[in-house]
């Protein structure tokens, strides 16, 4: 009896038991406006509100609920809709966010957030981007599905030195800081983007390890200018170039140490002039080698005075 007459009319069972709004409010604990709104479907009860409805209406709280639930109203369409595949939709059709940002009329960082699922992508744009990708001939159907894909995670890169930097309790920030340079070169070598030699010396400072341990982690051979047993005769523009970078310094250093020009210096490192006695006298300490070491990497032709830097 209590489920028939739940799921029928809620008025029309307070009407068979012959009881007023005013009683089945005061039983419930509600307005006697509250019981006219439940019975036409204006407002929905909560749950203690069903379970007193059903006691006063006789009848099982389910069938209450199941009254109320036919006549809750349907949720609206979605107006948004997941674009975790979008980045993986302008990689195959080889476009940029910029462009996709730019025809889509948003700003660049809104589709990043559409890419990483921070906020979802309205509908009414998906018409256009199927235009950009060159996909109008997709159902709109599809092209959702494929927007809402979840792309394939990509694992995290456990080289080496993300390894070396963990032993040594450092987080990016520091490591950055103490090599001095930003944490996103940092985030590069860990993804396997090789160090330049300067930075190379500075990881195996920090990090309590040597050069060629670095070095080896990316593979990077020891350059000629690096292995002083490995010079020959027309190797000086390469071996100073080495040198400079494997001191971190500038062209500019190198000019003010060896009292000549930035230009005299591009000018030892491309080949087109060789340095003088004095000046490699001069590079030889500031490099701190050997005397006379850099002579070896001379070229043995005959160099004009007007040659000589």
């Amino acid at each position: 009896m209590g489920g028939r007459a739940a799921t029928t009319d809620l008025r029309t069972r307070r009407a068979e038991l012959r009881l007023s709004t005013r009683h089945v409010a005061h039983v419930v604990g509600v307005h006697p406006t509250t019981v006219l709104r439940w019975e036409r479907g204006e407002r929905l009860p909560g749950p203690a509100e069903i379970t007193g409805l059903a006691r006063v209406l006789s009848t099982e709280p389910s069938w209450v609920a199941e009254f109320f639930d036919a006549r809750r109203p349907a949720p609206p369409p979605a107006e948004r809709t997941r674009a975790t595949g979008l980045r993986e939709l302008r990689r195959r059709g080889d476009l940029a966010a910029s462009r996709v940002a730019t025809e889509l009329d948003v700003p660049v960082s809104t589709v990043f957030n559409w890419e990483a699922g921070r906020v979802g992508m309205p509908l009414t744009l998906v018409p256009r981007l199927a235009e950009i990708a060159g996909l109008e001939d997709v159902p709109r159907s599809a092209l959702v599905d494929l927007l809402v894909r979840t792309p394939a995670a990509v694992p995290r890169h456990r080289g080496p030195l993300r390894a070396a930097r963990h032993r040594c309790g450092l987080s990016q920030r520091l490591l950055a800081e103490s090599v001095g340079v930003s944490r996103h070169l940092v985030g590069c070598w860990e993804a396997g983007r090789a160090p330049r030699w300067i930075h190379q010396r500075r990881l195996a400072r920090v990090l309590g390890v040597d050069v060629a341990t670095v070095a080896g982690w990316y593979a990077v051979p020891v350059p000629v200018g690096l292995r002083p047993d490995a010079w020959g005769p027309g190797e000086l523009p390469r071996v100073l170039r080495d040198l400079r970078d494997w001191s971190g310094l500038r062209q500019a250093d190198v000019a003010a140490a060896s009292g000549r020009s930035v230009a005299a210096v591009r000018s030892w490192e491309a080949g087109r002039a060789v340095p003088g006695r004095a000046q490699r006298d001069l590079l030889t300490r500031l490099y701190r080698l050997p005397p006379g070491a850099l002579d070896t990497a001379v070229p043995r032709r005959p160099t004009s005075d007007a040659e000589r830097g």
